[in-house]
């Protein structure tokens, strides 16, 4: 990756920290969804370890299609091949029953099957890219990876979202400006039961908005009605393209649609 920025005195030791936690380790397994912050960790572990780094890529139905064919080209470009793993989510009740500690139960599932297979394929040690930011959330999954033993590196070096986009620009990866991105279920409000066809809805309402370049959003889908959060300097696009999105969601049984004057705010379906 060409390296295209430089970089403030206290970041560049959070990178070295973040190095040198890397490197206590002789090889690793990562959790690599192609989003801002496993692909950052995925950089620099290639950096440190080599051919010692095996991304595991989790293909689901909580994430877009889109997504996962781009987390295998970005693995590719720095120099790894991913091990992809299929995910059945709707198997574990405590997914599609959607209870307030869904993503603790949905994380265990994963993580144990992502931890299997790394096993058998001879790594012991699996990171992932939770950081500091993740703590000020409420984040019920981060309890499954301390159960299961899965090490934070980003975490645990003291990198903030806006320092792992800092260094991704530094490293000249993708997705430095790439908006953040969360599970499908996280759009369906708690205790409402997730079905198969309400994420297929917010995946294809979701890629329509991903096509039109918004800098950051989410559809939220409240029974028929589907609410759509961006940010306030995109809501012309929404507005120009309304007929073509209404379109795309009334043929997936969306009766209504809506657009959040509020805006964009991460969590609105927490708790």
């Amino acid at each position: 990756m060409k390296i295209n920025t430089t970089l403030s005195p206290g970041l560049s030791e959070k990178l070295v920290a973040l190095k040198e936690n890397i490197k206590r380790f002789a090889k690793v397994s990562i959790a690599f969804s192609g989003g801002v912050d496993s692909t950052l960790l995925l950089q620099v572990a290639v950096d440190v370890l080599g051919e010692n780094v095996l991304p595991i890529t989790v293909n689901g139905a909580m994430l877009p299609g889109s997504e996962f064919a781009e987390a295998q080209e970005l693995a590719k470009t720095i120099g790894a091949v991913p091990l992809v793993i299929d995910a059945d989510v709707f198997s574990l009740e405590n997914f599609v029953k959607n209870p307030a500690d869904r993503c603790y139960h949905c994380k265990k599932f994963i993580f144990t099957q992502i931890k299997d297979t790394a096993r058998a394929n001879g790594y012991e040690v699996i990171l992932d890219g939770s950081n500091l930011d993740d703590m000020k959330d409420y984040r019920p999954g981060i309890k499954a990876l301390g159960e299961l033993g899965v090490f934070s590196p980003l975490k645990e070096s003291g990198l903030t979202k806006q320092d792992i986009r800092e260094l991704s620009a530094y490293y000249g990866l993708p997705t430095a400006t790439k908006p953040a991105m969360a599970c499908l279920a996280t759009r369906i409000p708690t205790n409402t039961p997730i079905t198969p066809a309400a994420l297929t809805a917010i995946e294809a309402g979701e890629d329509f908005l991903k096509s039109l370049g918004l800098s950051q959003y989410r559809l939220r889908l409240l029974g028929e009605t589907a609410k759509i959060e961006c940010e306030p300097g995109d809501f012309t696009a929404i507005i120009e393209n309304r007929l073509t999105l209404i379109a795309t969601l009334k043929n997936l049984g969306i009766k209504t649609i809506t657009l959040d004057l509020a805006g964009y705010n991460c969590g609105n379906m927490n708790g």
